[in-house]
C-alpha cells in the first residue's frame, strides 16, 4: 500500500500537477497520517528457514555430553556443568537433521571439539595450540594420552577418516580456515560493521560447517557446483554471525567487563552497528533482525533462480542442508543457556 502511495506522491511532484491534483496529493498524505506509525518491538519476525532436529538427537546428545563432560579438561566442575546446560551438542543435531545415522556422532563431535578449543584458548595461546594439534588431527603424530586436548583431537579426526577420508579432508580444510581467522590479529582491528562483517565471514566457519554438512550426508560435488554456492556462503556467514552476535551480546559485554580479553572493544555486530549509527544497543538489535530477514529473502530469491536452472540432486541437498543449518542455529541460539537469556521471545516457541 505504501509503495502505491509514494508512487502517487512522487509522480505529482515530478509533473507539477494543477490544484486539482494537489487536492489528490493532500488526500494521499492524510491517508498516510491516519495509518498507525512504526512501533518498536523486541520480538523479531520469525525466520523463513526450516527447523528440524535429527531423529537420534537425544541419544547422540546423551552420549556426547557424557564424553566431553568426562574427558575435557574443565577448569572446575562448574564449568563442566555449564557446558551440559548449554546443550552445545544439540546445535549440530539441529544443524544437521538429515545426517546419516552412521555419521551423526562424528559430525556432532568434531563440531563440539572446535567449539571447545576456541573457548579454551586465549587469543595469545591460539596459534601455539593449533600448531601443536594440527599434526595430530592429520594423523601425522601420535598423541600424549595424558593430555585430553591431544588424544581427543587425534581420536575424533581418526574416526572420521575411517568413515570417509575424502570428506574428512574437506572438513579439515574448512576447519583450518576457521582456525586461522580466529587467531588472526586482523580481527582486533575491525571496530566498524563493514570490516567486522568481512572478517567474520571467515571466522564464522562457513567452510568448516559446509564441510561437516557434506561429510554428514555424504554429498559429493564438483568444483563448479561448489562455486555456484559462493553467494550462499556469504549470506550464510553474515546471517549466522549476526544472529549469534545479537543473542550473545549481553554475555560478551559481561565477559569484556570482567576480563577485557578481546582488547579495547567488543567484537560484536550489535556493538559495531551501534557505533556506526549512534543507535542504542537495543535499537541496533531490532534493526539487525530486519537486516537478517532481508538476507533470508535474498537467499530465497537466489535459491529459486539456481534451482530453476536445473541442478543435481547432490547440490539440491547441499542447498537445503545449508538452510537447515541456519534455521537450526537460530533456534538453538534463542534457547541455549550459554547466552543466559532471561526469557525467550514468544515467537520462538
Amino acid at each position: 500500500m505504501f509503495q502505491a502511495i509514494y508512487r502517487t506522491i512522487w509522480r505529482a511532484l515530478a509533473l507539477g500537477r494543477s490544484s486539482g491534483s494537489e487536492y489528490e496529493l493532500q488526500a494521499q498524505l492524510a491517508q498516510m497520517r491516519m495509518t498507525p506509525g512504526y512501533t518498536a518491538s523486541d520480538i523479531p519476525p520469525p525466520t523463513n528457514f526450516p527447523i528440524k532436529c535429527h531423529p537420534k538427537a537425544d541419544q547422540v546428545c546423551a552420549e556426547l555430553d557424557e564424553y566431553f563432560y568426562r574427558n575435557w579438561p574443565w577448569k572446575d566442575e562448574a564449568q563442566g556443568k555449564q557446558f551440559l546446560q548449554s546443550e552445545t551438542n544439540r546445535w549440530a543435531c539441529l544443524a544437521l537433521p538429515n545426517a546419516w545415522d552412521s555419521r551423526i556422532v562424528d559430525s556432532v563431535r568434531v563440531n563440539t571439539l572446535l567449539f571447545l578449543l576456541d573457548e579454551t584458548m586465549t587469543f595469545a595461546e591460539g596459534k601455539e595450540l593449533y600448531k601443536r594439534l594440527t599434526p595430530l588431527a592429520l594423523g601425522k603424530a601420535l598423541p600424549n594420552r595424558t593430555d585430553p586436548l591431544e588424544w581427543m583431537t587425534y581420536d575424533i579426526w581418526k574416526s572420521m577418516r575411517a568413515i570417509d577420508a575424502e570428506m574428512t579432508e574437506v572438513v579439515w580444510q574448512g576447519a583450518l580456515l576457521c582456525i586461522m581467522a580466529q587467531v588472526d590479529e586482523a580481527r582486533m582491528k575491525c571496530p566498524d560493521m563493514g570490516s567486522l562483517l568481512k572478517h567474520r565471514e571467515k571466522e564464522a566457519g562457513i567452510a568448516f560447517v559446509a564441510g561437516v554438512l557434506r561429510f554428514a550426508q555424504r554429498i559429493r560435488l564438483t568444483p563448479s557446483e561448489v562455486s555456484l554456492m559462493s553467494p550462499f556462503f556469504t549470506l550464510y556467514s553474515v546471517h549466522g554471525v549476526t544472529v549469534n552476535d545479537i543473542l550473545s551480546y549481553e554475555k560478551e559485554v559481561r565477559l569484556y567487563e570482567e576480563t577485557k580479553a578481546e582488547g579495547a572493544f567488543i567484537l560484536n555486530m550489535t556493538q559495531a552497528f551501534s557505533n556506526d549509527t549512534g543507535l542504542p544497543q537495543r535499537a541496533s538489535k531490532r534493526v539487525l533482525w530486519i537486516l537478517i530477514r532481508e538476507w533470508e529473502i535474498i537467499w530465497a530469491d537466489k535459491a529459486k533462480e539456481l534451482r530453476a536452472k536445473g541442478i543435481s540432486k547432490a547440490l539440491g541437498e547441499y542447498l537445503t542442508g545449508m538452510e537447515y543449518v541456519l534455521g537450526g542455529n537460530e533456534w538453538w541460539s534463542w534457547r541455549t543457556k550459554r547466552y543466559q537469556r532471561k526469557q525467550l521471545a514468544d515467537w520462538a516457541g
